[in-house]
């Protein structure tokens, strides 16, 4: 067992079970711990969720692997292995295994929260010291909230949420069912809006009198701003997993299932369909259509609408192929440039006064 891996203490026949997988090998093998490819020990299990990295698996030095259906001719040195679908979540079920075991604390509701009279906790709710509920919020049965929490006035929390350290919730706004929030997160945050006086210039504060409604199942990251509607709700649909540092601004419609990842700025009154992913530093100009099972890839500037099950890469993007084309070219200019220079020279054709707007035949 490697110093960095988690205690487990089972037989691999049993974790077979547990993940439902087809064993290879010695079933017998008490594995200690769960640790990376490259850190596991004889004692460790560990998995190979994508096959270009086949090689690092097969000079692992784990006890067991966790494999790929279908890589069974693979040649692995571990004494035991296990195929499953998907190995990810396999290995997942056994950290959720690990978890579990840890040890629980009771439901508590610290004498130095701040709680309104007004306010409504469901049983076995958890308060932390140094918290603050307002006046007719509502905190659902087991949902546990971390130190130095904040939920405004009339705000909703579901069942069974997990709130951490330093997370603010504005008045009004609505949580769903078994949601996750992370800590440095302000929910309900005013939205962006300003008028702006023709006359003077001067920037006249818009009241955002709406709220935010997120649904079950959601997670939200660490330092992410959800802004309130300035009528109406901002919404986040069931289901989805919003990474840390991201921006959605007032009156934004993220739907069903989407994964958004870090760093990403979705503008006022975007409306994003069910199962889109938007990965990492992606900028949403405000009031578009982003459809069904679209992907936006990793710092894209979505300018205009997206149609369904569209995948779109580049600034502005573009269909991936036809921006990835377009990458490759740019990484030719210099030479596509001397090319171009020389054919004009000897065609007598000023290059510099044609990129300036000139005609060819000024010269």
């Amino acid at each position: 067992m490697s110093k960095n891996s988690l205690y487990l203490g089972k037989k691999t026949s049993e974790i077979a079970l547990l993940v439902e997988g087809e064993i290879e090998g010695d079933g017998n093998l008490m594995i200690a711990g769960l640790d990376s490819l490259e850190s596991a020990g004889p004692l460790d299990i560990s998995f190979l969720g994508n096959l270009k990295y086949a090689k690092v698996a097969r000079d692992s030095r784990a006890g067991c692997l966790i494999l790929p259906r279908g890589s069974e001719k693979q040649l692995y040195s571990a004494p035991c292995q296990i195929y499953v679908e998907d190995p990810q979540y396999a290995f997942s079920q056994l950290l959720t295994e690990i978890e579990s075991q840890f040890p629980k604390t009771p439901a508590l509701v610290d004498e130095r929260a701040v709680i309104h009279y007004e306010a409504r906790l469901r049983p076995d709710v958890s308060v932390s010291p140094f918290v603050v509920i307002e006046r007719k919020a509502v905190i659902g049965e087991r949902t546990k909230i971390g130190s130095h929490c904040f939920v405004g006035a009339g705000a909703r929390l579901g069942k069974d949420c997990l709130i951490y350290p330093n997370v603010v919730i504005r008045e009004n706004c609505v949580i769903g069912d078994r949601a996750i929030i992370h800590s440095g997160t302000v929910i309900g945050s005013d939205g962006f809006g300003f008028s702006t006086d023709k006359k003077t210039g001067r920037h006249r504060k818009i009241p955002q009198l709406g709220n935010v409604v997120i649904g079950d199942d959601v997670e939200v990251g660490s330092n992410v701003s959800i802004d309130r509607a300035t009528i109406s709700s901002t919404t986040i649909g069931d289901g989805t997993k919003i990474d840390n540092l991201v921006q959605i601004a007032h009156n934004v419609q993220i739907g069903k299932g989407c994964l958004i990842a870090g760093q990403v700025g979705v503008a006022g009154s975007t409306q994003v369909g069910n199962h889109v992913i938007i990965a990492a530093q992606v900028g949403v100009a405000g009031h578009l259509k982003v459809a069904d099972g679209s992907v936006l890839l990793a710092q894209s500037g979505i300018m205009s609408d997206v149609e369904k099950g569209q995948i779109l890469f580049g600034y502005p993007a573009r269909p991936r192929r036809e921006a990835m084309k377009l990458q490759a070219l740019f990484g030719r200019l210099p030479e596509l440039f001397s090319a171009v220079k020389k054919l004009a020279s000897q065609e007598n054709i000023s290059l510099g006064r044609n990129i300036h707007g000139n005609n060819a035949g000024d010269d």
